[in-house]
């Protein structure tokens, strides 16, 4: 076979080469062709384009074909021509000369396309909107591989071949089908027409002439449906509710047997039998049922109780037009017919003349005059009652007396049985008043006279019993007494009489219309008034009695004026202008009264005690004079008035009037305020000038230039031309002082300035500020300023001195000053000048900047890093880091990298310094590589028309690069379809696009670029995707409940599509990108026209299908019978319809919801169920529904539950008691209703045998004792008939009630109870109370519980009660009971009152309350309150009888205080609470108040003290005392002259009752005036003339003037030196001095007297001793002068003394002058002389001669105190101190002893004894 192949092909060739080179072109061998076709579907149609192809084995180019049909030329040259009808098809190939065979013959049949036939389910002509019609269209041969286009009017869609309209009015049209195979171009004709008419329903009416009725009534309403001849079943509507279908309907009338609950809207509605349509409803029509109206039965009078011959009208009035009703009575219960005393008119009722015959129970009740049958029910019943007896009115007394004073109150009642009376009182035959009760509120005299009442209702009257009342005037009460004036202190009475009366009264005393409490000063006793008189008893007094257990009251008496006299103030004054005074002026004192002076004399006295007699002191009438003032004149003088014929009345003591007498001429004194050495300028001088006594003019002076007249030299502001010498001039008339020169120095305060080198900082540093003064050493305060506020010292501001440290912050930017104020003196300096301090802001700002800046460097480049501080500062230290490792760098701003490389990548940080501030910044330095780009892109295929995007992306670079792109390998050049922008490139896709794409960056401005991306590779596919959408089922028509699901695709291999599912053109709520859309479970919103959208960047493809939903046919079952309750064998049927044909549904049985189980009794015939004989077990609850016989998954909704009962025995009708009771009571209302299961029954009711009423119902609305039986009814259905149980009805008459009670009269609060019985009566009943026949309301005084009225007793409570019972939940009411009188007493009043004579008390002090009652105390208690709240016994509080005792009092037990009466047997009863009064108890006791009249810490001996002791409140009495010992009780206490012995501590004691308080201790310290030491002083010439001289010396410090006596009699003079002559009367006188001083002490204590007896004797002696002393001395002092000459000139003689020294003296034997004195018998017993011994002994020193050296100081001293100590013992240490203090005084102060020895005899004589 090889072989032979090999031949043929080198036979082929062969022919081939000789063929071209014959003709040009070889000739081929051609294979003989095939006619193929396409499509090869089985079955072709003519309407389709067919295409045969000519096929040939080999695959030859160039070929040429020819085609023939029928052995035709069809002139076609193509491989593929397209069929041309029906025919056998050949063709053949050639190419060139060569050609093939022809084919072989193809039949090709073409059928023409199958017809298309339309039918219609139902086959209606016109239908109604919502009717639902099915339209099919059918394929001749089947519809098998056929799709449908429907086509309405002009329209035309695809749908299944079966289309279900729900019809609405757009479906109305032309409707024809016709089919279209899948997936090829063949559609058959067009079917038949169709034409679907849709018109409106009609709508119903009701038609009817009721539009109002009454219950009971027969309403009938039609539904019309005017011009349609359908059969209609019509369904009835109440308020929008279908009305159940019953007897009371029937077709299209509905008939109604009115009740209240048929009040509402009517509607109907129309279905269309055998379709399911039903027509809107119509028009509402209204009914109005009207309840019947409520009828209203009164008494037209106001009362329902009469008495015989009263005229009676009842009234029956009805809540509508009286106009449409007539009126029936009834009386208990029976038809009233009209009589000869009873007659009708109208809705009235009158008896002309009541009876008791006429009493009973009436009703009435309302009849429409028009419409007979019907009728109101019978009103509530009335109840009239007549009395067969005549009352008479009985008049209650309310506190009565047999003698009434005027302004009494009499207070009658009136009262008659029943209610409608009115009360006319009279007096004899005279009207007073109509009213109930006659109140004469303030009776008269005119009152007097017989009273009675008189009860009248309409023409009946009746009268009164005559009741006496008799009145009079109170006697008028008069004071007697003979004072009508008095004077504080005495005891005035005055008694309040009577005349003629002999009732107890009690007696109130007034003054000046003010009530008089009694009280010690104005006690009250009987009917007697005693004052012990003060200045506020003046007044007029008047008195009024009020009688005893009776609010009376006389009139007040006639006034009675007391004038009270204030003894007259005296007043003491000094004649002269000033109080101060020189020895020898004349001093004037007056003493006046503030009246006339012949009733007054006057008491002198000085410093708290009676003037003595002093011979220059006289007295005429108010005037002492001095006619020769002197120092004992000295003292405090006061004055008082004495009545010349009332001795016992005095005026006060005048006020003191200190007058002083001075001996010596004082100076001025300067007193300086706030003084300095050195004054700054603005400063304030202020000097005063002061001379003792008044009456001065100061006259100030600079140098000799006057400044001012006035005491005070006042500079406010001092000014350096303010410096010099001030002196001030005291001057009273022609006398004048000059004081001591003082100077005033005056400069200028320094300025301050500002010390630092800081001006400029940052938050966080430390910031100092220095404010220096210069060349000054005072002490100064600092004060601070920023921008001139003052700056305080905190933690961020310190200051401390004169320095401010600043914790910089950003609010200390600004101007700072400083200024300095000298401590404890208001000098402050100027300000300095200011000192500028720039705060930047938190912290430098340091830019640290690279350059160049780009984020990211290559290997390679050059980089410099500047640091730098924004802010204009300076002294800064810059530090370069790497990573935090210091660089080699230091204090350099800019850090430079030449040539980077990738190991100096990092982070930089530039560190600046200043001070203990470090701040930093950072940058990152980045050195890299060039990075390598790739492209980003999720295109890997697109369709033409869309938009790809690729991006070339490098990652982690920020740098900007320039793009470059290559497609296979050739750059991309930027136009519309291959847009660059930035590193993007866009395609807008062509076929052209499919490639391979690369990208490649290069650095703007750098030469730097990266390598070429990875290759990206892009597909391009055809025009558009092949979008393919499914349903599965494929059903044309879903029902709804089934699954569904849309799946939607694309046949090319793609991918990021989104889906989106809209349904009719509306977008579904499912998840982007689904590509199947489910529909769980089909509902009817669900269907429509679906569309799935795909999307891919801007491109959008779509392709829809529509999805026919539809809701199951609906199944409806009913029982053909006209009830659902049957009994035993009776046959039923159940049957179940669909609305749809039947053919395709079957049907399921349910009962009880379960499935319907076999049953022999039961059979089912396709939509029926028989029971052929009914048994109890059949009953049950029904159901069906439709299940599709091909889609067994679809069933139709279970019907609504019929339910079916069987019963198995014969009932009974059952009664139901509305309201029932075992024993009714007339006109109550019986109701029974009589009930069948199951319907159509009627009923029949019996009393006894005899038929009542044929209906479900028997109402007795009044029921009557006739009434009574036994009743039964009868149920009817058909001829069969039950009779129910047998019931009894008992009937009677209510019972009457009676109040029980041991109560007939009560107080005020007690509580009363009142009870309502019905006897033999177990019901419960509610109970009405009623007072004077007026209802009572249960509140809290008059509360009804049960059968119970208890009362909280007021006084509008006295009168008639009455009950009447109701019983419970039923409208029996029982006549009222019989009146039960209650009569209602007042309380008496009670009075509080505190026993004290006060009401603030402290703490401890014992309080006493009264509480009293004005009616007798035996029957009464009593209960205490404070501050509202009840009072108990507690420790302090006690209770006894009426009266309250606190034993000690606290501030606990302030408060309002009260009480009441308590009666004691009657424990509930009280009377009201007194008036509060109020006790106050101090929270502290304080103590009495010493005031202090002119008072010094020190008082010098025979100085006057005096005291005054307080207490705040009244009723005190004071004690003196001193330490534990009494004094006086007075609260004044005078120590007129006051000794050493008064030193000690005084106090008062406050004393009232049984309570007393001291005062603080007070402590008088008296000290002995200083004393005058008398000492002779001894001088040669005295010696030789046989004079004395005489010295007094006072050793306080202070200056002193002196006054001599000799004798006792003043001696001229003030000086401290007194020259006495020798001679025979001086010698044996003896002389005495004191000191004189302005300033307290004013004199000294008298000094010891001096007698210069032996004086003469004595100094003989002693000049005799000292002429040899003398010679002595003469022959050492020649000694010395030898000495010297013979000793070294160098060495200081010191001359010998003339006198023996202290230290020979004490080793000198006694000599006869010292043992002559030593045998003197004074003795120094006393302080004095111990005194005056150191006094000599200091003299001595003085006199002799001066201590040169400290050292011999010391032993005089010593020598001093040992004189002391040998003379006498000092028995207290405190002496002795003060004598070695006096004499080191007298040793300091009088000279320095010049020689270094004394004289031996001046050392044992002269200064050793007293006198010398």
């Amino acid at each position: 076979m090889e072989s032979f192949n090999i031949l043929l092909l080198t036979v082929a060739v062969t022919v081939q080469v000789t063929s071209h080179d014959s003709t040009g072109e070889p000739p081929v061998q051609i294979s003989k062709p095939k006619v193929t076709l396409n499509p090869s579907h089985a079955v072709l149609y003519s309407t389709e384009t067919v295409t045969l192809h000519c096929e040939v084995p080999e695959a030859l180019s160039g070929l040429q074909y020819d085609w023939y049909k029928n052995s035709a030329d069809l002139s076609e040259h193509q491989p593929s021509i397209t069929a041309r009808g029906s025919g056998k098809y050949e063709c053949k190939a050639k190419k060139g000369t060569s050609e093939s065979e022809i084919s072989a013959s193809y039949t090709l049949t073409l059928q023409d396309p199958p017809k298309a036939k339309l039918t219609v389910d139902p086959k209606w002509t016109e239908f109604f909107p919502s009717e639902n019609i099915e339209l099919k269209c059918e394929i001749e041969g089947g519809s098998s591989g056929w799709t449908f286009e429907w086509i309405k009017d002009t329209w035309t869609s695809e749908g299944d071949s079966v289309r279900a309209i729900t019809v609405k009015h757009p479906d109305s049209g032309k409707y024809s089908c016709r089919g279209k195979l899948k997936n090829r171009q063949v559609t058959t004709q067009q079917s038949n027409a169709f034409q679907l008419n849709v018109k409106d329903l009609p709508e119903p009416k009701i038609q009817s002439d009721w539009t109002e009725a009454f219950p009971g009534e027969k309403v009938y309403l039609e539904c019309v449906i005017q011009g349609v001849s359908e059969n209609w079943n019509y369904m009835w509507f109440k308020d929008s509710r279908r009305i159940v279908s019953s007897d009371e309907t029937n077709i299209n009338t509905l008939t109604l047997s009115v009740k209240s609950s048929h009040h509402g809207a009517y509607e109907c509605q129309g279905e269309l039998q055998g379709r399911k349509v039903s027509t809107a409803r119509s028009t509402q029509h209204l009914l109005t049922v009207h309840e019947l109206p409520q009828l209203k039965l009164s008494i037209e009078s106001q009362w329902n109780m009469f008495y015989p011959t009263e005229k009676v009208t009842l009234k029956c009035s009805i809540d509508e037009e009286s106009n449409k009703w007539g009126y029936e009575w009834f009386k208990n219960g029976g038809l009233l017919k009209k009589d000869k005393d009873i007659s009708f008119s109208g809705n009235t009722l009158s008896i002309s003349s009541a009876k008791a015959g006429h009493s009973g129970q009436y009703t009435c009740r309302g009849k429409h005059l028009t419409r007979t049958l019907v009728t109101t029910r019978e009103t509530e019943a009335v109840q009239l009652r007549i009395q067969d007896i005549k009352p008479k009115p009985t008049i209650t007394k309310h506190k009565w007396f047999e003698l009434f004073y005027t302004e009494e109150r009499v207070q009658l009642h009136c009262n008659m049985p029943g209610v409608g009376w009115e009360y006319h009182w009279y007096k004899g035959s005279t009207l007073r008043i109509t009213h109930p009760e006659l109140t004469i509120d303030a009776v008269s005299l005119s009152d007097s006279g017989n009273y009675h009442c008189k009860a009248q209702r309409g023409d009946f009257s009746v009268d009164s019993e005559t009741l006496q009342v008799r009145v009079q005037k109170p006697t008028e009460p008069q004071i007697q007494s003979d004072w009508t004036e008095a004077y504080p202190g005495e005891k005035v009475y005055l008694e309040c009489v009577i005349q003629g009366v002999s009732e107890n009264w009690n007696y109130m005393w007034f003054k000046d219309s003010s009530k008089i409490v009694s009280s010690d000063e104005t006690n009250i006793k009987g009917n007697t008034l005693t004052l012990s008189v003060k200045s506020s008893h003046y007044g007029h007094y008047v008195c009024q009695a009020e009688l005893q257990g009776r609010k009376v009251s006389t009139a007040r008496s006639t006034q009675h004026l007391l004038t009270v006299h204030e003894p007259p103030k005296p007043n003491l004054s000094i004649e002269s202008q000033w109080n101060m005074f020189y020895p020898t002026e004349k001093v004037t004192l007056k003493c006046s009264v503030d009246e006339e002076s012949n009733k007054w004399g006057y008491e002198w006295f000085k410093n708290g005690g009676s003037l003595k007699d002093d011979k220059g002191i006289s007295v005429s009438g108010n005037t002492l004079s001095i006619s020769s003032a002197k120092a004992g004149h000295s003292g405090q003088y006061t004055c008082r008035g004495k009545h010349l014929t009332r001795t016992l009345v005095t005026t006060r003591e005048t006020e003191a009037v200190q007058l002083r007498i001075q001996d010596i001429k004082p100076k001025p004194t300067i007193t300086k305020h706030v003084w300095f050495e050195l004054f700054y300028t603005e400063e304030r001088v202020q000097l005063h000038c002061n001379m003792p006594g008044v009456g001065w003019e100061y006259h100030w002076y600079k140098g000799s230039t006057l400044r001012i007249t006035h005491p005070e030299l006042t500079i406010d502001a001092v000014s350096l031309s303010d410096r010099g010498n001030y002196h001030c001039k005291a001057k009273r008339g022609d006398f004048s002082v000059d004081s001591e020169t003082l100077q005033v120095r005056v400069q200028k305060p320094p300025q301050p300035h500002i010390q630092s080198d800081w001006t400029e900082a940052f938050p966080g540093e430390k910031v100092s500020l220095q404010c220096v003064i210069r060349d000054v050493s005072e002490n100064w305060n600092y004060t601070w300023f920023k921008d001139s506020s003052k700056i305080d010292s905190r933690a961020e501001t310190n200051i401390q001195g004169n320095n401010l440290t600043l914790s910089v912050k950003s609010s200390h930017h600004g101007a700072y000053e400083c200024q300095a104020e000298l401590q404890e003196r208001n000098v402050s300096t100027v300000r300095s000048k200011q000192h500028f301090l720039t705060v930047h802001g938190s912290q430098p700002t340091i830019l640290l900047q690279q350059d160049p800046s780009h984020p990211e460097m290559y290997n390679g480049e050059q980089v410099n890093l500047t640091c730098s501080i924004q802010e204009k500062t300076s002294k800064w230290q810059y530090f370069w880091q790497r990573d935090s490792q210091q660089v080699n760098t230091v204090n350099n701003p800019i850090y430079t990298i030449q040539n980077a490389t990738f190991s100096q990548k990092g982070n930089y940080t530039c560190q600046v310094r200043r001070g203990e501030m470090t701040y930093a910044k950072s940058t990152i330095l980045t050195i890299r590589e060039p990075p390598q780009p790739h492209i980003q892109s999720d295109w890997t295929e697109a369709f033409p028309g869309e938009k790809v995007s690729l991006q070339c992306v490098i990652r982690d670079v920020s740098e900007n690069w320039n793009y470059t792109w290559f497609k296979d390998s050739s750059k991309i050049d930027s136009r519309a379809e291959t847009n660059i922008q930035g590193n993007n490139l866009t395609l807008s896709v062509k076929s052209s696009h499919h490639g391979a794409y690369e990208c490649q960056a290069e650095l703007q401005e750098r030469n730097v670029s990266t390598v070429r991306s990875k290759q990206h590779f892009l597909t391009v596919h055809g025009s558009q995707p092949t979008i393919l959408l499914q349903q599965d089922p494929s059903h044309p028509e879903i029902y709804t409940g089934e699954q569904v699901k849309l799946t939607c695709s694309i046949q090319e291999k793609t991918s990021k599509w989104q889906y989106f599912w809209q349904i009719d053109s509306q977008q579904v709520s499912t998840v982007n990108n689904t590509t199947i859309y489910t529909i769980q479970n089909a509902t009817l919103s669900q269907k429509g026209n679906y569309t799935c959208q795909v999307r891919r960047g801007e491109m959008t493809y779509a392709n829809s299908t529509i999805l026919t939903i539809r809701e199951p046919p609906k199944a409806n079952m009913s029982i053909e019978s006209q009830w659902n309750m049957f009994y035993p064998t009776e046959k039923v049927t159940l049957k179940c319809s669909v609305d749809e044909e039947s053919n395709k549904w079957g049907y399921e049985w349910f009962k009880n919801g379960g499935s319907l189980k076999d049953d022999k009794g039961i059979s089912v015939s396709r939509n029926t169920l028989s029971i052929s004989s009914a048994k109890v077990g059949h009953s049950g609850q029904y159901t069906c529904r439709g299940k599709h016989l091909t889609r067994t998954l679809v069933t139709t909704r279970e019907t609504e539950a019929v339910q079916l009962r069987i019963q198995d025995i014969k009932p009974k009708p059952n009664i139901t008691k509305h309201v029932w009771f075992e024993l009714f009571y007339t006109e109550e209302r019986v109701q029974l209703k009589c009930n069948m299961t199951g319907v159509g029954w009627e009923y029949h009711w019996y009393k006894g045998s005899t038929l009542r009423i044929t209906h479900p119902k028997l109402t007795i609305d009044a029921v009557s004792l006739s009434d009574s039986g036994n009743y039964h009814c009868k149920a009817k259905r058909g001829d069969f008939s039950v009779d129910s149980e047998t019931l009894q009805v008992r009937v009677q008459k209510p019972p009457q009630p009676h109040i029980q009670s041991d109560w007939t009269e009560a107080f005020h609060g007690e509580k009363v109870s009142l009870q309502c019985v019905i006897q033999d009566v177990s019901e419960n009943w509610n109970y009405t109370w009623f007072k004077d026949s007026s209802k009572i309301i249960s509140r809290a005084e008059t509360n009804i519980k049960g059968n119970n009225l208890t009362l909280s007793v007021k006084s509008s409570h006295h009168g008639a009660y009455e009950c009447q019972a109701e019983l419970q939940e039923r409208n029996v009411s029982t006549v009222r009971s019989t009146q039960h009188l209650l009569t209602v007493h007042e309380p008496p009043k009670p009075n509080l009152s505190i026993e004290s004579q006060w009401n603030m008390f402290y703490p401890t002090e014992k309080v006493t309350l009264k509480c009293s009652v004005d009616e007798e105390s035996n029957k009464w208690g009593y209960e205490w309150f404070k501050n509202g709240g009840s009072l108990k016994k507690v420790e302090d509080i006690s209770f006894s009888g009426n009266t309250l005792s606190i034993s000690s009092a606290k501030a606990g037990h302030s408060g309002q205080y009260t009480c009441r009466g308590k009666h004691l047997t009657r424990t509930l009863v009280t009377t009201r609470e007194t008036e509060a009064v109020q006790l106050r108890i101090k929270d502290i006791t304080p103590k009495p108040i010493i005031k202090k009249h002119e008072w010094f810490e020190l008082f010098y001996t025979e100085e006057r003290v005096k005291f005054d002791c307080n207490m705040s409140g009244v009723g005190w009495e004071y004690h003196w005392h001193k330490a534990a010992k009494p004094l006086i009780k007075n609260s004044e206490f005078t120590i007129d002259a006051v000794s050493l012995t008064d030193t000690g501590d005084y106090h008062c004691k406050a004393q009232r009752g049984d309570f007393s308080v001291d005062s603080e201790t007070l402590q008088v310290r008296v000290q002995a005036r200083p004393p005058a030491f008398l000492s002779l002083k001894t001088e040669l010439i005295d010696i030789m003339t046989g004079d004395v001289t005489l010295r007094c010396n006072i050793s306080d410090g202070r200056q002193w003037n002196y006054t001599w006596f000799m004798n006792g009699q003043q001696l001229n003079g003030s000086s401290d030196v007194l020259k006495v002559t020798g001679n025979e009367e001086t010698i044996k006188s003896e002389f005495k001095c004191k000191g004189i001083n302005t300033e307290r002490p004013l004199y000294s204590a008298l000094s010891d007297g001096f007698v210069a007896n032996n004086i003469i004797f004595k100094r003989k002696i002693l000049l005799a001793i000292s002429g040899c002393l003398v010679c002595c001395i003469f022959i050492l002092i020649i000694g010395c002068i030898i000495l010297k000459i013979t000793h070294k000139p160098e060495v200081k003689e010191t001359p010998e003394d003339l006198f023996f020294s202290m230290t020979d003296s004490k080793n000198q034997i006694i000599s006869p002058m010292k043992e002559y004195m030593d045998n003197r018998q004074t003795e120094l017993e006393e302080s004095q002389g111990k005194a005056e011994l150191i006094s000599d002994c200091a003299s001595a020193v003085h006199e002799d001669s001066v201590i040169k050296e400290s050292q011999e100081k010391a032993e005089l001293i010593s020598d001093c105190a040992s004189a002391v100590h040998e003379d006498s013992v000092i028995k207290e240490s405190q002496e002795k101190a003060e004598l070695i203090s006096d004499c080191a005084s007298a040793v300091h102060e009088d000279s320095v002893i010049k020689e270094e020895d004394t004289s031996a005899t001046v050392a044992n004589g002269l200064t050793s004894f007293k006198g010398l």
